[in-house]
């Protein structure tokens, strides 16, 4: 069973986070994969995000053995409170832990944590060849909306983004 915690950067900020951030694979389909990510950075956006009143990140843990292991993030946010709604974003860093529910779960968590903000709407942005985001949102009960086309440049190709 996974739960979400508020990320605290002296702590949770590790090389293995700072790795997730750097894997081309885990953020092939994320702005992420873009740059070079530094300790320093990735604990200045933990920072940033904790300080925010209208985003809330929190790394998703799973209990192992007793301990804690940090496995991803997911982020509620930028929320619009004149007009309740919200878009959400998501990882899960640890390559072998995919397919296992755990981003679903993540999902369902800050689902509960968006009806208590008393959000009404919740958009998830995603790439078209991101199947496995798809099949998370779909589980959740989000629906498609819309589809840019021509708005990513992915692998030197333009490609639909859902």
């Amino acid at each position: 069973m996974i739960f979400l915690k508020k990320l605290n950067p002296n702590k949770d900020i590790t090389k293995k986070y700072q790795s997730w951030m750097n894997d081309k694979i885990v953020h092939q389909f994320t702005e992420q994969g873009r740059k070079k990510h530094s300790i320093k950075d990735v604990k200045k956006f933990v920072i940033e995000k904790n300080k925010s009143k209208n985003e809330f990140l929190f790394g998703i843990f799973l209990r192992d053995e007793g301990k804690l292991n940090h496995i991803g993030n997911i982020k509620l946010g930028p929320i619009n409170f004149i007009h309740k709604t919200a878009e959400i974003s998501y990882f899960i860093g640890d390559k072998n832990l995919w397919g296992n529910n755990y981003a679903t779960n993540a999902i369902t968590q800050i689902l509960t944590l968006a009806k208590t903000k008393k959000i009404k709407k919740i958009k998830a942005c995603l790439h078209e060849m991101n199947h496995g985001s798809k099949k998370v949102l779909k589980k959740n009960g989000f629906k498609l909306e819309g589809t840019f086309l021509s708005e990513i440049i992915y692998k030197k190709k333009d490609i639909k983004n859902i």
